[in-house]
């Protein structure tokens, strides 16, 4: 295996995957995305309900989303191969912003929160435009 797809790939095991689930085995990546939205959700309700609390438990939550199962990264690599390091910026930037958003929240900073809401939002629908039909094929090939 070429040596960049190594390095992609132990960055998305390291940026991409945060924290193992508490319970158990690690949930698929289908799964954690079906959490994440809920998150977003949640976080989207604390706004529209001046609950900052409830934004920035859910901007907590998805910067610490569970890790993704090694067996479904080293098939997101295999499919990306150099495309990968694109892939884990995404991860990147919404870990970065969610993060905004959980001090800003944090600190009552409506105006802060609801900017890096608004690129975390658009980063995930870049990355999903980019890569959500072919990692989904990636992964439902054995599933």
């Amino acid at each position: 295996m070429p040596r960049h797809t190594w390095m992609a790939l132990a960055s998305l095991t390291t940026v991409l995957l945060p924290l193992q689930m508490l319970a158990g085995e690690p949930a698929n990546l289908k799964e954690i995305m079906q959490e994440l939205r809920q998150n977003f959700f949640d976080v989207s309700d604390g706004f529209l309900l001046d609950d900052f609390a409830m934004v920035a438990e859910g901007a907590l939550a998805i910067a610490e989303h569970p890790r993704v199962p090694e067996t479904d990264a080293q098939r997101i690599a295999d499919e990306l191969g150099a495309e990968m390091p694109v892939f884990t910026n995404f991860d990147v930037q919404v870990h970065e912003l969610s993060l905004e958003m959980y001090e800003a929240a944090r600190d009552g900073d409506r105006v802060a929160a609801l900017e890096a809401y608004q690129g975390m939002v658009a980063a995930c629908v870049a990355c999903h435009t980019a890569y959500r039909e072919r990692v989904g094929a990636a992964l439902n090939d054995e599933h």
